[in-house]
């Protein structure tokens, strides 16, 4: 049994939307390091590395990118 994922392709909003988080992850962990923590620069770089391998994580487990229509098209072709 095989699993289909699809990837809807987001409005210009929905893009903004999603950077915007993505940078707000970036700040309040840098912002938690150096107000909670001792801010130190090897602690900075974990948050970093760790907040790029959950975005690359996410991103690759996309089989199918395109638009809603596309979408119902290529579900009517399987």
């Amino acid at each position: 049994m095989s699993k289909e994922i699809l990837v809807i392709n987001e409005s210009i909003i929905g893009s903004i939307i999603k950077d915007s988080f993505t940078f707000l992850m970036f700040a309040g962990l840098l912002y938690f390091n150096h107000k909670v923590l001792s801010g130190n620069a090897w602690i900075d770089f974990a948050f970093i590395l760790m907040v790029l391998l959950f975005l690359i994580g996410r991103s690759q487990r996309s089989v199918f990118r395109g638009t809603k229509d596309q979408a119902i098209k290529h579900l009517k072709e399987l």
